[in-house]
Order: structure tokens, then sequence, then C-alpha cells
């Protein structure tokens, strides 16, 4: 059965209107980004590969949800398949692409329900621009996994997302590097 659509009320819709997203860069704020993510979020790590972003989105000073960027996947079927790459298109672009590596809700979700979304949203109308002023090039298309086993990646799809179907079961370790896991996600 379909789940009920949930609209903002006013004083949600307040809310998402006075959130705010800040890039938090080195120091005591990144420190705390990564003291929250370890405990908050499902992997239990901060740890980002290769280029790299993190933003908190906070609302009147306190934040409620943290995200984080990082250098894309290096090989997946799914993604090159879906945008046409050849090896050596993939080699030569793929530093355009970022993955959204860390995605953390802070606040109460069934007080908030679209913060996730108006979250993802006000972080991708700044991450092209953040990112060519930190490493010197745009953002032109993201990524990111969902574990289907814990996650429906309901953000994701009111986000517009396109599913490109499941990973071969790799993890990331280093910057090329990679792990079987045997718990593919969602691409």
């Amino acid at each position: 059965m379909a789940k009920a659509l949930c609209l903002p009320g006013i004083l949600e819709q307040q809310i998402l209107d006075e959130l705010e997203i800040h890039l938090v860069v080195e120091g005591e704020c990144q420190d705390r980004w990564n003291r929250l993510v370890i405990e908050e979020h499902y992997l239990h790590n901060a740890t980002l590969v290769g280029e790299q972003l993190r933003y908190g989105v906070s609302y009147r000073g306190q934040w409620v949800a943290l995200l984080g960027w990082s250098a894309a996947a290096w090989h997946l079927q799914g993604r090159d398949a879906w945008i046409n790459w050849s090896d050596d298109q993939r080699r030569s672009r793929l530093a355009f692409m970022a993955q959204n590596s860390r995605f953390v809700i802070l606040a109460d979700r069934r007080q908030l329900p679209n913060l996730g979304t108006r979250s993802m949203k006000l972080c991708l109308e700044r991450l092209s621009e953040d990112w060519l002023a930190h490493y010197g090039h745009p953002i032109l298309a993201v990524e990111s996994f969902v574990d289907g086993q814990l996650f429906r990646g309901t953000i994701y799809k009111a986000s517009n997302w396109t599913l490109l179907g499941p990973t071969a079961g790799f993890g990331r370790v280093a910057e090329d590097f990679y792990v079987a896991h045997e718990r593919p996600k969602q691409l």
C-alpha cells in the first residue's frame, strides 16, 4: 500500500525556508562534522576519499543535516553504460563527477519529513561552484549508493535522481583500491 503524501504544514514550511547550508572547512567544525557522522551514520565512518567537500545544513544555528561529497567511484558499470563512456572518456571526465558519500539527518524526520530533500536541493545548488573554487573544475553530475537492505532511497527518489541498478558489491577503501563486501548497493 502506498504511503500517504506528506505535504509540509505552515510551521514545517517556515522551518524549511529558514534552512541554511554551510561549507564545513578545516578545524573545529570539520572535527565536529566527522564526530557526528561517526556517531549517526550507519557506516560509523567519516572518511572521504579523493577530492571532497563537507556541508552542514542548519536551522537557527543548529545543524539538522550533514552531507559529504567525494571523488566519484572509478568504475561503475551501470553509470558508465548510462553515460555511454568509453574507458578513455571515463578516465578524462571522471573528475567532473562527485559522489554523495555521506548523508545524515540529525533532526527528527517525523517532525520534518521534507528536510532531506530540501537539504539535498540546497547542497546541489552550490556544489559545482564550491568544487570549482576548491579544485579548479566544476561538477557536472553526481552519484550515490543506497544500501537497499537498510534504506529505500526516498530522498533520492523525491529529488528526481535516476536509479541505474545494483552495483557489483565492492567498496572503496582507498583512492583506487576496492574490496568485495557482498552487499550490492543501488546506484
